[in-house]
C-alpha cells in the first residue's frame, strides 16, 4: 500500500465519514481531488482502492468540454492543466470540428461545428498526471475488490487476496467492467437485468497517433495537421485531433449493427495484422483518409471493440452508488465519456463537503446523487449512441445513403451538420452548477442545515 496526502491515524475520529473510492481512474483521481479541494470540515476519512500495482498513464486523446472546463476551473485544477495547453480556454467561438464526407475518391467538407470555448484536448496521461497531482486520501495500490455488501450502517469491502475494509459510503469508479455495478444489482434484487454486464456495441474502434512531422511529409496540407476533423461514411467514421504539438489523435470506428449486444470473438492480432484490417476497412476512402491512417505512429493502431452499459434505473441503493463508466459506460461518439466521469465525481464532491454532510446524512446523499446525476448520465450515453448513427449515416432518414455514393442530396448532409450543432449544445449552453445547487438544496431540506 501507498500513501498520498494521508490523514494521520491519530486524528481520525468516529464523526468522520468513511469514503471508499473503488478505482483509480479519471473518475476517481477527479472525486479525490474535488474532496480535497471542497472539503473545509475535514470531516471525510477518504481511501481509494486500486487494483493495479501503479496509476498508470495510458490511452491518447480526451476531450473536455467548455462546461467541463468550468468544473476543473472551480475545484482548482486549471493551473495544473492549462500547463499542457498553447492557451487558456475562453469563451471564443472555435471550431470543434469540420465535417466531411470521406468514404469517396474526393471527399466533401459539409459542416464546421463551431462553439462558444470550443473544445480542449489532451494526453490522457496528462490529464491524468494532473490529477495524480491533486489526489487526496489514502491510496491502496493492489485491491481488487471481489465483492461488496452493506451490513448496518457500514459497507464491507471483500478483496481477492482475502482481506476487507469498511466504509460509512462505497463508490464504484472501476469502469466498465464494474465489480460494484454487479454488486448494486444483486443487492437490488436483478440479478437477471440486462444491465449486470455491459454488452458489446457492435463498434471497434482503432486508435493511434499520427506525427505531425510524418504526416506533413506524406501530404503537406493534410486538413488534420490544421483543423479537427470528423470523417463520414456509412457505418464508419474517423475523428482526428491534435493533442500536443507533436502529434495527432487518430479514432477509426467500423460499426457492425447486427452485432450489438453479441458476444465479442475476435481474437488476438499483432500490430501488422491490426494495420492490414484497418486499412482494408477504409478502402476506397480518400487519400487524406488513407495517408491518415497509413502514417498512425509505431507499433501500429490498438483495436479497441466499444462495450457500453445498457441504460441503469438506479446508480445508488443505500450506501453504495457509482459513476463513471460502472454508472453509464458510452460509445465515444460525443467525446463525453471522461466529462461525465467528472460531473458525477463533482456532484457527490460538494454534497459530501456540505455543511449538511455528516455520517447520519450518507443516506440522503447517495439517493440525491442519484437523482441528480442518474438522467443526466443517462442521456448523455443516449446522444452518444445516436452520435454515431448521425455520423455513420444510419441515422432515420439516412438509410438511402450507401457507402462510397457520391450521388446524394447535398442538403441532407447540412441537416446532419445541424443536427450535430444541436446534439452538442449541452456541452457548451448547459452548465453543471444548476444541477450542483439543486442537489444542494435537496440536501439542505432532507437534513435542515445549511449548506455550501
Amino acid at each position: 500500500m501507498s500513501e498520498v496526502n494521508s490523514t494521520s491515524a491519530d486524528n481520525i475520529s468516529g464523526h468522520k465519514i468513511r469514503v471508499a473510492i473503488i478505482g483509480a481512474g479519471i473518475g476517481g483521481l477527479t472525486l479525490s481531488a474535488a474532496l480535497g479541494a471542497l472539503s473545509k470540515k475535514k470531516n471525510l476519512e477518504i481511501d481509494i482502492y486500486e487494483a493495479a500495482f501503479a496509476i498508470t498513464e495510458v490511452g491518447a486523446g480526451i476531450t473536455l468540454w467548455p462546461r467541463v472546463w468550468k468544473t476543473m476551473k472551480a475545484i482548482g485544477l486549471d493551473e495544473e492543466l492549462v500547463k499542457f495547453l498553447p492557451q487558456a480556454p475562453d469563451n471564443s467561438p472555435r471550431l470543434v470540428f469540420q465535417l466531411r464526407k470521406a468514404d469517396q475518391k474526393e471527399g466533401v467538407s459539409f459542416h464546421d461545428v463551431i462553439m462558444e470555448g470550443g473544445s480542449t484536448t489532451f494526453h490522457r496521461a496528462d490529464l491524468q498526471q494532473a490529477l495524480k497531482d491533486k489526489m487526496t486520501g489514502r491510496l491502496h495500490l493492489r485491491h481488487r475488490i471481489s465483492s461488496v455488501e452493506e451490513r448496518g450502517d457500514e459497507v464491507v469491502i471483500h478483496f481477492q487476496d482475502g482481506s476487507s475494509a469498511t466504509c460509512d459510503l462505497l463508490v464504484g469508479m472501476d469502469g466498465i467492467k464494474s465489480t460494484v455495478r454487479k454488486s448494486l444489482l444483486l443487492k437490488q434484487n436483478l440479478p437477471n437485468s440486462p444491465s449486470i454486464d455491459p454488452v458489446w456495441s457492435g463498434i471497434i474502434v482503432y486508435r493511434g497517433l499520427v506525427s505531425r512531422d510524418a504526416l506533413k511529409r506524406a501530404l503537406p496540407g493534410h486538413l488534420a495537421l490544421t483543423t479537427p476533423m470528423c470523417y463520414i461514411g456509412k457505418r464508419k467514421h474517423i475523428v482526428a485531433y491534435a493533442i500536443s504539438r507533436s502529434f495527432i489523435n487518430v479514432a477509426a470506428c467500423v460499426t457492425d449493427p447486427t452485432k450489438k449486444g453479441m458476444p465479442y470473438t475476435g481474437a488476438p492480432m499483432s500490430p501488422e495484422e491490426i494495420q492490414k484490417e484497418l486499412m482494408e476497412s477504409f478502402v476506397g476512402w480518400e487519400p487524406e483518409v488513407q495517408t491518415l491512417l497509413h502514417n498512425i505512429d509505431h507499433p501500429g493502431p490498438l483495436k479497441w471493440p466499444i462495450y457500453q452499459v445498457i441504460p441503469l434505473e438506479h446508480y445508488a441503493s443505500g450506501r453504495i452508488l457509482i459513476g463513471g463508466d460502472a454508472a453509464h459506460g458510452m460509445p465515444p461518439h460525443q467525446g463525453a465519456g471522461a466529462s461525465q466521469a467528472i460531473e458525477d465525481a463533482y456532484i457527490l464532491a460538494h454534497l459530501l463537503c456540505s455543511e449538511s454532510a455528516t455520517k447520519k446524512s450518507v443516506l440522503q446523499i447517495s439517493e440525491i446523487y442519484d437523482q441528480i446525476r442518474r438522467p443526466a448520465g443517462n442521456r448523455v450515453l443516449d446522444a452518444s449512441v445516436a452520435f454515431g448513427d448521425l455520423f455513420e449515416l444510419t441515422f432515420p432518414g439516412l438509410d438511402d445513403f450507401k457507402e462510397g455514393d457520391t450521388d446524394f442530396d447535398i442538403n441532407t448532409l447540412y441537416r446532419i451538420g445541424k443536427a450535430a450543432d444541436e446534439g452538442w449544445e449541452w456541452t457548451w449552453k448547459e452548465s453543471i452548477e444548476r444541477d450542483k445547487r439543486r442537489a444542494l438544496e435537496l440536501l439542505q431540506s432532507s437534513v435542515g442545515s445549511p449548506w455550501l
